[in-house]
């Protein structure tokens, strides 16, 4: 499948990119010569972990030192054949997601060759090699887990669904009648009775006049699910004077922080309350002939932030939903990482929900709170966007493991991100010297400051310390497919859940 993408990068600036970059997380490279069974525990790692390229016939940075790394496939090319048919074989749940492509390069011998460059994406399933070995990637390390993390890595990816579990709660007593009472009336549900009514929405299992709550249905309707399912599944709020906590002396809160809970529905009308709060007392500062705010992110997009966290969060680790206003920002941590195939790369076109029936119980109310036809987190983007804030950033499980943690920048853009913004979706890195050259800054200095001022924000991440070999990327950065000077493989085949 050739890409129609005329902003090709040649193969030898691709392979510049991969010399340049470190084995870690989400990167390695291995020679042709290496075992095609050895290979397959990075496939495996990689799929279960955030994804990862692999790059074959490129030598071990600690044994060989720039171009001298380029051994080829040559150098054992049925070992490369051998792997991809593995790769079929060898896996258990079948491998889904995955490309390949290959690169021409001139090898350490002078001579025409090829490295073969593997994407393996994050999969909705636990893998395991079919002699019963399964493997995560935590740094630069394949890891084998236990019967115990399985477990919790098959709940962390929504493969388990925690929602659908038994509360062990078979009394009503505990229920927020005027929430069911509401949402009934909502769904044409009155009248029906208040069991056989939540059995047929998923929210309790039973028959013959003995039922139970699912998880679900305590989340969603328990008077107080925290203390009902002895875990915490709550909001809590902290507000910070400054764009830091002070952790020595007198904390900077503006008001001791808090815990809202209750049903789901009313944890998030308890966090938008407080948002509202913030808007209204915010005094506004004086700014050339007129008065301009002091809180600048849109209701709308504190909304759908604190629903998605609430909907997609993992309610199997026993934590609460996190909060934090600062003067320059509010940050949403959510427990649980990105659930099935999401990633910061694809969490603005790519769905999956964690918790479906969480998912469709508050998208049924007339006041629902989300936007269930997929466009939620986008129209936040540009929600942000059209009030000139900087577009919400999703930190990469590389910087922030085990949660996803959402930043809305209470900050008006600087004038250039926009041009620098744009040049990184399209080429994926970018210099001070390149960055010079798109937005007509001359000075380096000034350049620097800005690029460092973004860095502050979290908006860039540096690659490299010195002068010369150093750029800027956003946080855990994948190169764009569409920059490859060669077709990918068309050997992706999906499974996504139309959730």
């Amino acid at each position: 499948m050739e890409s129609q993408n005329k902003n090709y990068m040649k193969d030898q600036e691709i392979v510049k990119i991969y010399l340049d970059t470190e084995e870690w997380q989400s990167f390695e490279c291995k020679r042709a010569a290496i075992r095609p069974a050895d290979l397959l525990e990075t496939v495996v790692a990689f799929s279960n972990s955030d994804g990862g390229t692999i790059v074959i016939g490129l030598e071990d940075p600690k044994k060989a030192q720039g171009e001298k790394r380029l051994l080829g496939i040559s150098e054992n090319p049925d070992n490369v054949s051998e792997f991809l048919k593995l790769i079929d074989k060898e896996i258990d749940p079948p491998l889904i997601l995955w490309t390949k492509f290959e690169l021409d390069i001139e090898n350490n011998k002078g001579q025409p060759d090829k490295l073969m460059v593997m994407n393996i994406k994050k999969s909705n399933d636990v893998h395991s090699l079919k002699k019963g070995d399964t493997f995560v990637r935590k740094g630069r390390q394949n890891v084998k887990i236990g019967s115990t993390e399985i477990m919790r890595l098959k709940y962390e990816k929504g493969s388990i669904k925690f929602e659908s579990e038994k509360s062990g709660i078979d009394s009503l007593e505990n229920l927020d009648d005027i929430l069911l009472n509401q949402y009934k009336k909502d769904t044409s549900g009155i009248g029906l009775d208040g069991w056989q009514f939540l059995k047929d929405n998923g929210l309790a299992v039973g028959d013959n006049g003995k039922f139970e709550l699912t998880k679900a249905g305590a989340l969603l309707f328990c008077k107080n699910p925290s203390v009902v399912l002895t875990s915490k599944s709550g909001i809590k709020i902290s507000h910070y004077y400054g764009t830091k906590p002070t952790y020595s002396g007198k904390p900077n809160f503006v008001t001791r922080p808090f815990t809202i809970e209750g049903p789901l529905m009313k944890q998030i009308e308890g966090a938008i309350d407080y948002f509202r709060g913030i808007v209204k007392n915010s005094p506004p500062k004086l700014s050339g002939a007129g008065f301009i705010p002091t809180f600048l992110i849109p209701e709308w997009a504190f909304q759908e932030a604190i629903t998605n966290a609430v909907i997609h969060r993992n309610y199997f680790v026993q934590d609460d939903i996190q909060v934090r206003f600062f003067d320059d920002r509010v940050e949403i941590e959510s427990p649980g990482t990105y659930p099935g195939h999401i990633t910061v790369e694809n969490i603005r076109t790519e769905r999956f929900a964690r918790n479906p029936l969480i998912l469709r119980t508050l998208n049924r109310f007339q006041t629902a709170p989300n936007l269930d036809i997929g466009e939620g987190v986008d129209r936040m983007f540009k929600v942000m966007r059209e009030k000139n804030l900087y577009e919400p950033l999703f930190l990469p499980p590389t910087i922030r493991p085990n949660t996803v943690l959402l930043m809305l920048l209470n900050i008006y853009k600087v004038e250039y991100w926009d041009t620098v913004s744009k040049y990184l979706n399209e080429n994926y890195r970018i210099t001070n010297k390149k960055a010079r050259e798109i937005t007509g800054v001359q000075d380096v200095l000034k350049m620097s400051r800005l690029l460092r001022g973004w860095l502050d924000k979290g908006l860039l991440e540096k690659i490299g310390k010195a002068k010369k070999d150093c750029y800027y990327r956003r946080p855990g950065q994948e190169i764009p497919k569409g920059l490859f000077s060669r077709g990918v493989d068309n050997k992706m085949r999906r499974n996504d859940s139309p959730l």
